[in-house]
């Protein structure tokens, strides 16, 4: 079991095809979750303007899937609206690999947990999860988001999914800053755990099955100093 760990999947997939190409197959089913709207829409909003087939914000996460040889066929954009709880459990539980895109965690997690009830489908999920920025940062039980990234201009812990134990802490969208930076070691620090800072061109493959982190790219890692 494996999850790609991504700030900007546009920006560093490609430093990664070679590894992933070595986890997937032409044949493997793909369902793509982009549930994270930056404020409520509906299906038809969901399918003709937020992920409308061959707009920009579509292409961003099913190009690299072609890209792998998977067929554009086999990929399943989940519709939060329109598909039942149980049609989504079963897309969810016969797919080989799930796509969790960026955009606002908070509505996402809102979709998975307490409307759809899926919480349980994607955290024991067994296959290869594919995780950018929000879907990146969802993967934990208790994630953080920087004043710098938040809708909110604060820093803040949230929950997450719980699909990795909470053995490190990610943060997307990192940045060249000395404060920035001071930031993330008081939070390594504080929590006694390791921080992984994922710049847009940079990435994390993470194998839930024996809790081992390969990283590509930029990626900073700030260690517990007391």
């Amino acid at each position: 079991m494996y999850s790609i760990l991504l700030s900007k999947i546009d920006v560093s997939f490609n430093i990664i095809k070679d590894e992933v190409k070595k986890l997937v197959h032409e044949n493997m089913r793909v369902a793509i979750l982009p549930w994270t709207f930056p404020f409520e829409i509906d299906s038809n909003q969901l399918v003709n303007e937020y992920f409308k087939e061959n707009d920009k914000r579509y292409n961003k996460y099913v190009n690299p899937l072609i890209d792998l040889g998977i067929k554009k066929e086999a990929i399943t954009i989940c519709d939060c609206y329109k598909h039942s709880k149980e049609e989504l459990k079963k897309i969810i539980n016969n797919s080989d690999i799930l796509v969790l895109p960026g955009g606002n965690p908070e509505m996402f997690f809102s979709k998975v947990v307490h409307e759809t009830e899926l919480l349980y489908n994607i955290k024991y999920f067994k296959g290869l999860i594919i995780g950018e920025s929000a879907g990146c940062e969802l993967h934990l039980k208790r994630y953080f988001i920087t004043e710098k990234n938040n809708y909110y201009d604060y820093f803040a812990f949230y929950d997450g999914f719980g699909i990795i134990d909470d053995t490190f802490y990610m943060d997307v969208h990192s940045m060249d800053d000395l404060d920035y930076s001071k930031k993330l070691q008081e939070i390594a620090n504080e929590k006694k755990r390791i921080v992984y800072a994922i710049f847009d061109d940079g990435a994390i493959i993470y194998n839930r099955d024996v809790k081992e982190c390969k990283l590509f790219g930029r990626v900073d890692k700030y260690l517990p100093l007391y």
